[in-house]
């Protein structure tokens, strides 16, 4: 698939999303949000497997960073990608801060930071595969604008109503997903391969589903619930790119068929 055929499958796929938020109305958090099926507690740590299990990613977040700060990775991509594991450091605090505390303010902002990890996410992507300027600071700084804007969107329609709106947040967490059916992962990369994308991705996929089905989990498991997994297997998700960040080269070897990377695209104004 040519590259320009992708960006706009991918511009047309983001509009269709953005729209079917729109139509469905606010999403608001609800007491229900605040319920998970693991409730056992040890050693005085509530909700123990749930929260013990947001180390991980912190970890990973702190490996990705040290790795992408030591690679050998042209600065406009660097940068992005530094931002995308501290959003996911960030993410993992405050995912441990509400099940610690359960509060509506710890989960919006555990979710502000997944939002801004995703799109730090996008902007990697992008300026490895398409322009160097969206690794930009002035790229960066507006994504974390967005970002910024999305959390305050919930803060103040929760101070104001209490009915804070967490589609915008949700909006960009769900972004990176449309990668795939865009087949936007066969675009050209040098640091970075499909596979590598399409991992990462998968991963995530199934940890947004099991944190879905918590219960039924628990239930199946007898031990480990759906949250906890979902916890261990986002952590999964940044390890497989924190990985590439730390044995990558300048650019990577060539990978077979569809998925293989070669050169960027100079512009965005260059298509195949």
């Amino acid at each position: 698939m040519s590259q320009g055929c992708a960006l706009v499958l991918l511009l047309a796929m983001t509009l269709a999303m953005a729209a079917g938020l729109g139509a469905w109305g606010p999403i608001l958090l609800t007491p229900a949000d605040h319920v998970f099926a693991d409730q056992r507690s040890w050693v005085g740590i509530p909700s123990t497997l749930n929260t013990l299990s947001c180390l991980p990613l912190l970890i990973v977040g702190l490996w990705g960073i040290a790795s992408a700060w030591r690679s050998s990775w042209q600065e406009t991509v660097r940068q992005p990608w530094i931002g995308f594991f501290i959003m996911c450091v960030l993410m993992s605090l405050s995912a441990l801060l509400h099940h610690l505390e359960l509060s509506d303010g710890a989960f919006a902002l555990a979710h502000a930071f997944a939002a801004a990890s995703f799109i730090m996410l996008g902007l990697a992507f992008m300026a490895e595969r398409i322009d160097e300027l969206f690794g930009s600071r002035p790229a960066i700084a507006a994504g974390l604008s967005v970002a910024a804007c999305c959390a305050a969107w919930w803060f103040l329609g929760q101070w104001n109503s209490g009915r804070g709106d967490l589609r915008p947040m949700l909006f960009f967490e769900a972004l990176p997903l449309l990668l795939i059916p865009a087949g936007a992962l066969s675009l050209r990369g040098e640091h970075t391969t499909g596979i590598d994308w399409l991992a990462s991705l998968s991963l995530y996929i199934a940890a947004r589903v099991l944190g879905m089905a918590d219960g039924i989990v628990f239930g199946w498991t007898g031990g480990l619930s759906g949250h906890t997994l979902m916890h261990l297997l986002l952590a999964g998700s940044a390890a497989c790119l924190a990985y590439r960040a730390s044995v990558a080269p300048a650019s990577v070897p060539a990978a077979p068929a569809l998925l293989e990377p070669t050169h960027r695209r100079a512009s965005l104004n260059t298509s195949s």
